[in-house]
């Protein structure tokens, strides 16, 4: 069996007869991958800390037929804070949820690994939970092409102007230019707020999430919009 380390975030745990798990983990260099950490349920396992949903760790895996097996693991960080805040563990669980998804295994992608990293790391700060709900939603679309368009018409290609009577299209995936909205029944209202709110996220680097100024509405609109076009790519609700 292939020996090889890697960095990961354990995406998901599930119990293994006695002692063991099988934990859903998204490497830095393998892209997702499952594997068991045999006698990780034990108080005094060596596997016990770091095969903790949401924990950033360091892995020896051996590479097995169906699934892998971890051998060393080291937590990088454990935030803990995931685990402890029921406001945050919901939003890490569903961006979890998100990459598990959306990814297939042993599909390489290390901007996906530093995304969910910067924003898990982003979380421990209190009120930037939906915002930076929107930030990961957005980039990890970019990331693994699904990308929507916001730049141009995404039926015509045309320019778009923020003061123009714009709609979302999940269907055909972004925003429509006034002319374009007519031809379609099935689109989303998106203010200027929203729609401008939407390309600033998306371009904005991580640290700069907590200047931005948007009103509630703004904020329900975006995760009503974003929530619909992950449905329409999923073909289910997440």
């Amino acid at each position: 069996m292939a020996l090889y380390r890697t960095e990961a975030v354990v995406l998901r745990t599930y119990n293994l007869g006695e002692a063991d798990k099988i934990l859903t983990l998204f490497t830095k260099n393998r892209g997702k991958v499952r594997a068991t950490a045999r006698g990780s349920r034990r108080p005094r396992n060596h596997l016990m800390g770091v095969s903790q949903v949401f924990t950033h760790g360091s892995f020896l895996i051996f590479k097995g037929k169906s699934l892998d097996s971890i051998s060393q693991g080291t937590i990088i960080d454990a935030w803990l804070y995931l685990r402890e805040d029921l406001t945050k563990m919901a939003y890490a669980s569903y961006l979890v949820e998100l990459v598990d998804r959306f990814t297939e295994e042993y599909d390489p992608n290390e901007g996906v690994y530093w995304l969910l990293v910067r924003v898990f790391t982003h979380l421990r700060k209190d009120g930037l939970e939906r915002r930076l709900a929107r930030y990961f939603e957005l980039n990890f679309l970019r990331l693994i092409g699904l990308a929507p368009r916001l730049e141009s018409c995404a039926s015509c290609n045309g320019e778009l102007s923020a003061h123009g009577d714009l709609r979302f299209s999940p269907q055909e995936g972004g925003v429509l230019c006034p002319k374009c909205r007519q031809t379609r029944s099935d689109t989303l209202p998106i203010s200027v707020g929203t729609y401008q709110g939407m390309r600033w996220i998306a371009a904005c680097d991580v640290d700069r999430l907590s200047v931005l100024q948007l009103t509630e509405d703004i904020e329900k609109e975006m995760e009503e919009i974003l929530r619909n076009f992950i449905s329409f790519h999923l073909e289910r609700p997440l």
